[in-house]
C-alpha cells in the first residue's frame, strides 16, 4: 500500500529578492511621484503668492515631489554620489 503524503515546496525556493519589470519600475516611479506631490501640495501653499492651489505652487510641488521620489527610489546611489563628490582626492 502506498503512502499518500503531500509535500508543499515554496514557490520561491528561498529567493527573497523581488525583481521588477521595466514597466513595474516605471509604475513605481510615477506612483511615488504622484504620492509625494499630492502630500506636499495638500499641506503647503504657493511659495510666491501664498495661496493654495496656485499653478506655480503646483509646479513647485511637482518639482519637490520628483526630487523626493528620486531620493526615495535610489537613495543609496544618491548618498554615494554626494560622498564621492565632496571628498578630497
Amino acid at each position: 500500500m502506498k503512502n499518500n503524503t503531500f509535500h508543499i515546496h515554496p514557490l520561491d525556493d528561498g529567493n527573497k529578492t523581488l525583481k521588477l519589470s521595466p514597466f513595474g519600475r516605471l509604475f513605481r516611479l510615477f506612483a511615488s511621484w504622484f504620492g509625494f506631490t499630492g502630500l506636499y501640495a495638500a499641506f503647503s501653499v504657493c511659495p510666491f503668492c501664498g495661496q493654495q492651489g496656485c499653478p506655480v505652487g503646483m509646479a513647485s510641488a511637482g518639482t519637490v515631489g520628483a526630487f523626493m521620489t528620486l531620493c526615495f527610489q535610489d537613495w543609496k546611489r544618491l548618498f554615494a554620489y554626494i560622498k564621492n563628490r565632496f571628498t578630497c582626492h
